[in-house]
């Protein structure tokens, strides 16, 4: 999954010898892609240390021993925060449409035996809001579920505002109770901050498991639906 990290422009990720990886500060298929596409193994050094620039990284590579064992040490630091906002949703600071279709991209190219749960978030009353509150409360309202969404969630997961009132969150967990407990989280974060907002949001939330052998776009379409079967059963005894 390609990504500068969520909190840090910072990424350190350690090889042995024989070019695998044995520690990154990110998913391992976040490192595997900077690896490939800042052309890593290319630069290792002869001696002790080795820097370059590409692309919008600078890149630094160590070399050392560890009983009687070789390492390479690659610490990747982002230069330019303007390529970093291309990726980003300026409202929430969650990653954004452009960052999810290269992600996308990536996930389905990817010969990788990769495990996620795929949660879709929409807000339901966002229109309502818009139409009777302005755009400006729909703005708060749109920050208070994406604060929720990035305290909710774990250092390997990924969030992402998709546009307008929805999101997409990919939880590194095979386990559905996993899933739930974010969701979970989620709401409750929502909850707190409206009770000192005043203001009232409602969402709804929908899952759905991918590996290996999954069609990515059909997990999207039923984490869609399962997210869709929850605001109908709502629709039905409220109206906002």
């Amino acid at each position: 999954m390609d990504k500068i990290t969520e909190s840090e422009d910072i990424i350190c990720i350690l090889i042995n010898q024989q070019r695998s990886i044995c520690y990154s500060n990110v998913d391992k298929t976040i490192a595997e892609e900077h690896l490939s596409e800042l052309h890593i193994f290319d630069y290792l050094p002869f001696d002790n240390t080795i820097s370059y620039e590409i692309k919008y990284y600078k890149v630094t590579v160590y070399k050392f021993n560890l009983d009687k064992t070789m390492y390479y040490l690659a610490v990747i630091r982002l230069q330019d925060n303007l390529y970093k906002y291309a990726y980003r949703d300026y409202l929430t600071g969650l990653y954004n449409r452009n960052y999810w279709e290269q992600l996308k991209i990536k996930i389905s190219e990817a010969n990788l035996h990769k495990r996620f749960y795929l949660i879709i978030i929409d807000i339901d009353n966002l229109k309502f809001i818009n139409d009777n509150k302005g755009h400006l409360e729909g703005d708060k309202v749109i920050k208070i579920v994406g604060q929720s969404i990035k305290e909710s969630i774990r250092k390997d997961d990924i969030a992402i505002r998709y546009g307008g009132d929805e999101f997409f969150i990919l939880i590194s967990s095979n386990k559905m109770y996993v899933a739930q407990m974010v969701i979970n989280r989620i709401r409750k974060s929502i909850n707190k901050r409206c009770k000192t907002g005043d203001i009232r949001i409602e969402i709804s939330a929908g899952t759905a498991y991918y590996n290996s052998v999954c069609n990515l776009e059909n997990v999207i379409i039923m984490a869609d639906k399962n997210m869709y079967k929850e605001k109908n059963r709502k629709k039905s005894s409220r109206i906002f």
